[in-house]
């Protein structure tokens, strides 16, 4: 019996050394490209998501003078009848 333990515990131990093995490796190899890639696709995003807030921006103006037309409108209507 104590034979067995001894070979999970040395199971257990040896999860542990793969996985903080696996955990040096991903952050030398992977983590800091993968944040290089990131980032340059947040740079490259930056001019669409510019075009969009204008866009934006001129679709909210543009809805301002619809309404204040149609308000103008509406009053006029009202001042005919």
């Amino acid at each position: 019996m104590k034979n067995e333990k001894g070979v999970s515990m040395w199971a257990v131990i040896l999860l542990i050394a793969v996985f903080i093995g696996a955990a040096i490796l991903w952050s030398k190899y992977f983590a800091k490209p993968m944040a290089t890639v990131m980032m340059g696709g947040a740079d490259q995003a930056q001019p669409a998501i510019e075009k969009a807030r204008k866009a934006s921006d001129l679709v909210n103006q543009t809805n301002k003078v619809m309404e204040e037309e149609n308000r103008r409108l509406s009053e006029e209507d009202g001042q005919e009848k």
